[in-house]
């Protein structure tokens, strides 16, 4: 089928079910992954992954995570780096322990134990940071905790993940990993300090550019060129962007039009692309996946993520509803958990069935966590609310 035409029959499911979805009072996200399902493999077979889909998810990836960034203030971000730090930490522990339990127990191998760990350690950022969109609550002190906890989740993941392909290697050992570790703390310091100059700089001098469209313009490529940067240090490009989101969020708030402009370009196309993509992955072939295993898994990976949350946010919080609403917002695995998959089966690290059980678990995670949590979050509220009333 031309690219065009799979584009535009993803574009216009997504939407459908995406607004349908809405009007039930959940985030649009999950009618956006379910289009991927009905187009993809698992039902109608119409549109199967391709370069041009995954080059407009990564589009969208890289919008998301750029807008989010910007839906934050920078101080109030940073404010929250003792309990993101402590949360991330923990919600990578449990999970990854987990992890190679799950696959010892299953008879894995080294290889694949410790992708068990990585795939149940790592945090989709993009479905946790659309989700807190969707319910109003980035900017909440939950959402905060959730996305700087996820920032390093992934973070982790990637170091993780080098030392999972350097031991399948068998070259290296200790020193590339180090080496890993170091490229990655470069960039955040070049991106936060150097970088952060540069950034505001551009930005500011393209408000003085005879063309109106120019500062959005400069926006998209800064959220672009950040994202690879990021990616050439090793970290999944997504980081990028949203580190230069944040960066800019002050100046493009101060500009509603702007602002807007940039959020339709986000949601409006090539977010839908993204979340639809997800579910063009899923397939139902009983030869692939083992029902209990899956059942299991999922079951981890869900306890796993909410105990680790719990544990990490609890002394900062100091309220178990709200810590528990942490771990479940740091449960969907998403964007990342695939990439370290792709990677692991390209090397021949899993097999074509632990990749299509993960896949599954990922899906599940993608579309469970949503409705979760905003049940979690009304249930909340109603419960401020009473504690209100009580109070007067």
């Amino acid at each position: 089928m031309n690219p065009l035409v799979q584009i535009i029959l993803i574009i216009l499911l997504a939407k459908i079910l995406g607004e349908l979805v809405e009007r039930l009072s959940f985030p649009s996200l999950i009618g956006e992954v379910a289009a991927g399902i009905v187009l993809g493999p698992a039902i109608l077979n119409l549109v199967a992954p391709n370069e041009v889909i995954e080059f407009f998810a990564d589009i969208g990836i890289i919008a998301l995570l750029f807008m989010s960034g910007a839906q934050l203030n920078m101080k109030t971000f940073a404010k929250s780096e003792k309990v993101g730090l402590t949360t991330g930490l923990a919600g990578v522990a449990v999970p990854f322990a987990i992890g190679l339990a799950l696959g010892y127990l299953a008879g894995f191998g080294l290889h694949e134990c410790i992708y068990l760990g990585i795939a149940l350690a790592v945090t989709s950022i993009g479905i946790s940071v659309r989700t807190l969109v969707d319910l109003r609550e980035l900017k909440s002190k939950i959402g905060m905790t959730i996305v700087s906890a996820a920032v390093v989740d992934d973070v982790i993941g990637v170091i993780l993940l080098a030392v999972l392909t350097t031991l399948a290697s068998g070259m290296g050992g200790v020193q590339d990993i180090v080496l890993k570790m170091i490229i990655i703390a470069v960039f955040f310091v070049l991106v936060l300090t150097i970088g952060k100059k540069l950034i505001l700089w551009s930005f500011e001098s393209s408000r003085s550019a005879q063309t109106h469209e120019m500062p959005y313009s400069v926006a998209i490529l800064i959220a672009l060129i950040t994202a690879v940067v990021a990616q050439e240090a090793g970290l999944h490009y997504a980081i990028g962007a949203f580190i230069a989101g944040l960066i800019l969020g002050d100046s493009i708030r101060s500009d509603r039009l702007l602002y807007d402009s940039l959020a339709d370009f986000a949601f409006g196309f090539f977010t839908a692309v993204f979340f639809a993509s997800i579910g063009l992955f899923v397939t139902f072939s009983s030869e692939s996946i083992s029902i209990p295993f899956i059942l299991v898994m999922i079951v981890a990976a869900f306890a796993s993520k909410i105990a680790g949350g719990y544990i990490g946010s609890f002394w900062f919080l100091r309220d178990r509803a709200k810590s528990l609403l942490v771990g479940l917002g740091l449960s969907p695995r998403g964007e990342i958990s695939l990439v370290v998959s792709k990677v692991a089966l390209s090397s021949g690290l899993i097999s074509a069935a632990l990749f299509s059980s993960v896949t599954f678990m990922v899906i599940v995670s993608i579309f469970l966590t949503p409705l979760l949590m905003t049940r979690g979050f009304a249930r909340l509220g109603s419960k401020d609310d009473q504690q209100a009333g009580d109070e007067i």
